[in-house]
């Protein structure tokens, strides 16, 4: 994947101060008069950049800076500008970029101010080609009481750039659900809710979370590999929070380098096994030049560490613009210019059928289940897209078989569309399949709780 152009890209998770300029952090230091610790963009880059095995408290203290001088209406104006501007050179097309707006207040600006101005930098840089979103933070380890502020100061802007709210910061020791009534403000104002959880601290987090409210999304949430039983590389069981995310399919906010800075390499990142077993996974930067990334760097690694193919990272892409909190036509235009500008589509899909139905079908030399005449279709899918059928039509089947397809020798009869029940875009088959399209088939066989999970012997037919 290194090396060759991507596709249209969309953020969910950029934080905007995490991504400034170190060459503009030394500008506003100097006009405001503050002494920063490097005289020369270079140096205070790698001052800035956090490293594995750093304490907490002192890589978080990075922010620290840039949020001092962060405090006029020029400042912000610059900075949000500047961040419209590296998020569309680095090829993306959609971006949702948050911040704590009680945070920039320091210097005598109001929220109200401070979110108008951040909203007017961005738009400097939208067009038609690229577009932007602002989320609102508020932080765990601050009152509830601030929270709540930071929430009514989000739902008074609800219907310009402000799209969602965030609860972020530190969990260990503080968790969602001392933060409820600002979650239940926000949401009851319209705004979509993303949660930092299970990134520095356990499932349990994840838990407090959904108790506490209805995500949209959820920052992070790599640990919800804790509750999954792994083995030979691969999820076979779910426990009960991990069924609960990714049968409601709540997107997770994905940061490879941010984990890995603060001590889960990539190497090791669960993210292609959350990815098989039917989690909505997107590919985010969070903090670009705290941990020295992009978009496209992430996507990147996933392809070259992780194995993610051009068509996997379109449709992690697609994923991520259909979960932007936005409007429905924005959500739709935008997976379909992602898709569009990725220009793939599998080579071999899937179909999903009852096993006494295809063995009949074999002698006969074509494939036309009884579904054709109740429905007029036929559903098809990308690997990455099995699951969701399988987990809301056919759990608990015990006789299922999926069925690999060499999708060329049906491209005539093919035509893609949205399907039901589910975000991506999928092919429906408007005539008869010939079996010698066939190329494998593989038993999917539920798990205890009757669920299905990705086997790897579909993986490896697909792929192949």
């Amino acid at each position: 994947m290194t090396g060759r152009p991507h596709g249209p890209l969309v953020v969910l998770h950029d934080h905007l101060d995490g991504g400034v300029r170190p060459g503009t952090i030394l500008d506003l230091a100097v006009a405001a008069g503050i002494a920063p610790p490097c005289d020369d963009a270079a140096s205070l880059g790698k001052w800035l950049t956090i490293t594995p095995g750093m304490d907490f408290q002192r890589a978080f203290s990075r922010f620290d800076l840039v949020i001092s001088v962060m405090q006029t209406r020029e400042a912000l104006r610059r900075v949000a500008r500047e961040a419209a501007e590296d998020l569309r050179a680095d090829g993306v097309a959609y971006a949702e970029t948050r911040f704590a707006p009680l945070a920039h207040t320091l210097g005598g600006l109001c929220g109200d101010e401070v979110t108008e101005t951040v909203a007017a930098g961005l738009s400097e840089i939208a067009d038609d080609s690229f577009g932007v979103g602002l989320i609102a933070c508020a932080r765990r380890e601050r009152t509830p009481s601030e929270s709540v502020a930071t929430a009514r100061l989000a739902a008074s802007h609800v219907g310009g750039a402000l799209v969602g709210f965030d609860l972020a910061g530190g969990e260990v020791g503080h968790p969602a659900s001392e933060h409820g009534e600002a979650l239940d403000i926000a949401a009851a104002a319209g705004l979509g809710i993303t949660v930092h959880a299970g990134e520095m601290d356990g499932v349990h987090q994840v838990v407090d979370v959904l108790d506490t409210c209805d995500p949209g999304r959820i920052g992070h949430g790599w640990r919800l590999i804790d509750d999954c039983e792994v083995a030979d590389g691969r999820i076979v069981a779910l426990g009960p929070t991990a069924t609960r995310v990714r049968d409601r399919g709540i997107p997770l906010e994905i940061c490879l380098t941010s984990n890995a800075c603060l001590g889960r390499p990539v190497q090791t990142h669960p993210v292609r096994m959350l990815f098989d077993a039917g989690f909505r996974i997107t590919l985010n930067p969070d903090d670009r030049t705290i941990t020295t990334t992009s978009s496209s760097r992430e996507n990147d690694l996933a392809a070259s560490l992780h194995g993610f193919t051009r068509a996997e990272l379109s449709a992690v892409n697609e994923r991520a613009a259909l979960s932007v909190f936005g409007s429905d036509a924005l959500r739709a235009s935008l997976a379909a210019h992602v898709v569009d500008g990725w220009g793939v589509s599998p080579s071999r899909l899937v179909h999903m059928a009852r096993r006494d139905v295809w063995q009949v079908a074999r002698s006969g030399g074509t494939y036309m289940p009884e579904e054709w005449g109740r429905d007029g279709f036929i559903h098809l899918s990308a690997l990455h897209q099995v699951l969701s059928p399988a987990n809301a039509i056919f759990r608990g089947a015990t006789d299922l078989v999926a069925l690999v397809l060499d999708a060329h020798m049906i491209a005539d009869a093919v035509v893609w569309e949205h399907g039901t029940g589910t975000l991506e875009t999928f092919p429906h088959l408007y005539s008869a399949l010939p079996t010698d399209a066939v190329l494998a088939e593989v038993d999917l066989s539920p798990s205890a709780d009757g669920s299905f999970l990705l086997p790897s012997a579909l993986v490896s037919a697909v792929r192949r």
